[in-house]
C-alpha cells in the first residue's frame, strides 16, 4: 500500500543505531539529497514495495513554481494523491497512477460519493481532491509523462476586469453544486466558554477547577485570542518570532491597535499583509514573554543539532545568521520559512520563536491542533457542545469583522444622505469597501474568497427578511388587475 512521508533534513545528520551498530550517511549522500531541492516538511510517497518514484515525487518539488507554496496545501495535495493511489492499487488491480483512465475516475467517484454514508465524502471534499489530482495530471501532461489527464477538462469563458473574457479550464469530474467551503465559526459567547472552560480549565461557573491537570492554559488562551482578533492562520501565528512583536506602549494615549506586517514567507501564497494587533493583546503577549515563556526557557537544555545560529543584535526587520565560517551575515526576516524560524537560536542555543512548550522547544502546528482538540474534549465532557479549530477562529474573526465594517460603512454612507439608486457610488461604497478591507486583512488573493462570509452575517439575513417583507407589502398594495 502506498505510504506518505515528510522530509526531515535534520535526520540526514543524525546517526542511526541498528542492532547496536551506528550508521551515518556519507557527506556525498547528504549533499546529493540537498541538491535535489527537497525542503523540510516536503511530502514524498513510497509505493507498495517501498519504491521511490522519481517523477511522482518531483511533482511536489515543482508545486511552488505553480503557485502552490503553502506547506499545508502541499500536504493536502499529497494526501489526496495517496488516497487515489491506494484506490487504484486495491480496487483497480494494482494499476499505476500513470495508467489511470476515465473509467477509473468514474468508479472512484462512485466509491467516494455514492458509497455508504459512513464512507461518503461531501461534494466540497470531492472537488478539493479533484483539484489536487487535476493539478498533478496537468503537470504530468506538460512534462510529457502522460498523453492526457484521466480527469479531463472543459474550457469556459469568464468575465474578468475591464469587461474582457478569459478562458477558464474546469475539471469535468467536479460537482457544480458543492459548497465552496466549510465555514464554521462561533459566536462571542461560545468562544468565551471554549476559552475559559476548554483552554483555561475552569468550571462552568467560572471558578477554578482543582481537578484540572492541564498546563499552559494562559499561553493557550493567548494564542486563541491572537487568532480570533487578527484572523491569522494557524501556521502564520505559530511562526512569529519574538523580535517581530511591536514595542509595548503602556501610556494612556497609546493607540488601541498596532500594525504588524506579516512576512510573505509565512503567509499563505507568499502574500505579505498588515494585521492589527489590539494593544490589550500586545500587553499580554509582553507579559507572556516575560513570565511564562521565560519559565519555559529555564527548562531548556540541549541545543538542537540543526539549529540556525543567530548573532547579536537582531531587529524586527533583519537578523544576523552565523555561517559555517563563523561570520555573521544580515538576512531579512521576511525570507525565512516557518521551518527555518523554528530552528533559529540565540548564541546560547535558546529558540527565537515566540511560542514554546514546557521544555522550551518551539510549538509546532500539530502541537497546537492537539491543544484545541483537548480543549474541545473537555468542553464536551462538561456538557458544552463545542468543537473549535484554529481555522474556525479565523472564520469567526472574518464574520464579526465584516459585520462591524458593514455597520460602520452604512453609517458613513447614510451620513452623506441616502443612496440614490442601485449601482450608485453610495451603493458601491456600502457593499464593496467592507469586503475589500476584509480581503486585505485575511490575505485573500481574490475577493471571491471573501464573499463567502456574507452569507453568515446577521445583517444579511435581516436585509433579506426586510426586502421580502417590503416585496410582500408591495404585492398586497398593487391593483389586482396589474398582477
Amino acid at each position: 500500500m502506498p505510504e506518505l512521508y515528510f522530509a526531515d533534513l535534520a535526520a540526514l545528520h543524525r546517526p542511526a543505531i541498528v542492532d547496536g551498530v551506528t550508521h551515518e550517511l556519507p557527506a556525498e549522500t547528504i549533499a546529493a539529497v540537498q541538491a535535489t531541492g527537497v525542503n523540510d516538511g516536503m511530502p514524498f510517497i513510497l509505493d507498495d514495495c517501498g519504491g521511490y518514484d522519481h517523477d511522482l515525487n518531483r511533482f511536489f518539488r515543482a508545486c511552488p513554481t505553480m503557485g502552490l507554496r503553502s506547506v499545508n496545501s502541499l500536504r493536502a495535495y499529497a494526501r489526496d494523491l495517496v488516497v487515489w493511489m491506494r484506490f487504484l492499487s486495491e480496487r483497480r488491480g494494482k494499476k499505476s497512477i500513470w495508467l489511470a483512465d476515465r473509467e477509473d475516475v468514474a468508479v472512484y467517484h462512485a466509491a467516494r460519493r455514492r458509497s455508504a454514508p459512513s464512507h461518503r465524502i461531501s461534494a466540497a471534499s470531492w472537488n478539493r481532491a479533484v483539484a489536487a489530482l487535476e493539478t498533478f495530471y496537468g503537470w504530468a501532461v506538460e512534462e510529457e509523462l502522460i498523453a492526457a489527464s484521466p480527469f479531463g477538462s472543459s474550457t469556459t469563458w469568464r468575465r474578468v476586469r475591464g469587461g474582457r473574457f478569459a478562458p477558464v479550464r474546469t475539471a469535468r469530474a467536479r460537482e457544480a453544486g458543492a459548497r465552496r467551503g466549510d465555514l464554521r465559526f462561533v459566536g462571542l459567547d461560545h468562544f468565551l466558554s471554549y476559552r475559559d472552560v476548554g483552554l483555561r480549565g475552569r468550571q462552568l461557573d467560572g471558578r477554578e477547577d482543582a481537578t484540572w491537570s492541564g498546563r499552559h492554559g494562559e499561553r493557550n488562551v493567548l494564542f486563541a485570542e491572537l487568532l480570533v482578533t487578527t484572523g491569522l492562520r494557524l501556521e502564520e501565528a505559530a511562526s512569529l518570532l519574538i523580535v517581530e512583536l511591536p514595542a509595548v506602549d503602556r501610556t494612556r494615549s497609546a493607540p488601541r491597535s498596532i500594525p504588524l506586517r506579516l512576512p510573505a514567507s509565512i503567509a499563505k501564497g507568499g502574500r505579505s499583509r498588515e494585521i492589527r494587533l489590539p494593544a490589550r493583546l500586545l500587553h499580554r503577549l509582553a507579559d507572556y514573554v516575560a513570565i511564562e515563556r521565560a519559565n519555559a526557557l529555564a527548562n531548556f537544555r540541549d541545543v538542537e543539532s540543526d539549529s540556525i545560529a543567530v548573532g547579536d543584535g537582531p531587529t524586527r526587520g533583519t537578523i544576523g545568521l552565523v555561517d559555517v565560517t563563523g561570520q555573521v551575515r544580515s538576512v531579512r526576516l521576511d525570507v525565512l520559512s516557518p521551518t527555518e524560524r523554528r530552528r533559529l537560536a540565540t548564541s546560547s542555543g535558546e529558540p527565537m520563536i515566540l511560542w514554546l512548550n514546557e521544555a522550551g522547544r518551539p510549538m509546532t502546528s500539530p502541537a497546537w491542533a492537539a491543544v484545541f482538540r483537548r480543549a474541545g474534549r473537555r468542553c464536551r465532557a462538561l456538557g458544552i457542545d463545542l468543537d473549535v479549530t484554529p481555522h474556525a477562529l479565523r472564520h469567526t474573526f472574518a464574520v464579526h469583522m465584516l459585520s462591524m465594517l458593514i455597520r460602520e460603512q452604512i453609517g458613513a454612507v447614510l451620513a452623506d444622505g441616502p443612496p440614490d439608486e442601485p449601482g450608485s457610488a453610495a451603493y458601491r461604497r456600502m457593499i464593496g469597501d467592507p469586503l475589500q478591507k476584509l480581503q486585505r486583512l485575511l490575505g485573500h488573493a481574490s475577493i471571491a474568497s471573501t464573499y463567502i462570509y456574507l452569507d453568515s452575517l446577521e445583517e444579511s439575513r435581516a436585509l433579506v427578511e426586510a426586502a421580502a417583507e417590503r416585496w410582500g407589502t408591495a404585492l398586497d398594495a398593487a391593483p389586482k388587475d396589474a398582477l
